[in-house]
């Protein structure tokens, strides 16, 4: 979203790929260390390949408890420490390199969506913005944490509401389908 742009309504999606992420992001960890052991083993001197693994451990102990903690998990300094320590300190730069993007990405993708409602139109956050106008739509309902978007050409866009955000982006459903139908009959 635009952070310049002010909508009259922002509602937030849940992100249906979240367990995907995370369980990639444990799954590329383990591989960073299993790849951090075999350098050691290679070179049992480094001192830098120690550290790195040092890092990379402590990061990983600090994600299961956060796991535990029922708290969101990120993986993207893990990934991206992992990745830097493999750049510089051994001779598999190009595997770091790979974790760096991964880190990169993960902190994209675990993004919850953004649709922001505005007498202007409705605008899809992402990498590349996408902008509805309102004569495009016959309906658009939010009831039960589900929003419902319902387009002149009989395509149907339903996506549940992510309710565990903050209480800033809280949408009153009433209020919100008032503010809908108002601009659809316009």
């Amino acid at each position: 979203m635009k952070k310049n742009t002010v909508y009259d309504y922002v509602v937030v999606l849940k992100n249906q790929n979240r367990k995907t992420i995370e369980i990639t992001g444990w799954l590329l960890s383990v591989l960073a260390i299993i790849i951090f052991l075999v350098n050691i083993y290679e070179s049992p001197t480094d001192w830098g390949i120690f550290s790195s693994l040092f890092i990379l451990i402590g990061l990983l102990a600090s994600t299961i408890v956060d796991k535990r903690k029922k708290k969101k998990t990120s993986f993207t300094t893990i990934l991206l420490c992992a990745g830097i320590g493999l750049t510089i300190f051994t001779a598999t730069a190009y595997v770091g390199s790979l974790l760096i993007l991964a880190g990169i990405i993960e902190k994209y993708l675990s993004k919850n969506k953004e649709i922001g409602f505005s007498e202007g139109g409705i605008v899809f956050s992402g990498l590349f913005p996408k902008k509805i106008s309102w004569a495009e739509l016959n309906n658009v309902v939010l009831k039960d944490d589900l929003l419902t978007m319902d387009f002149n050409n009989n395509k149907v866009i339903q996506r549940y509401t992510d309710d565990e955000e903050d209480e800033e982006y809280e949408v009153e459903s009433d209020e919100f389908n008032e503010y809908c139908l108002g601009r659809l009959k316009v």
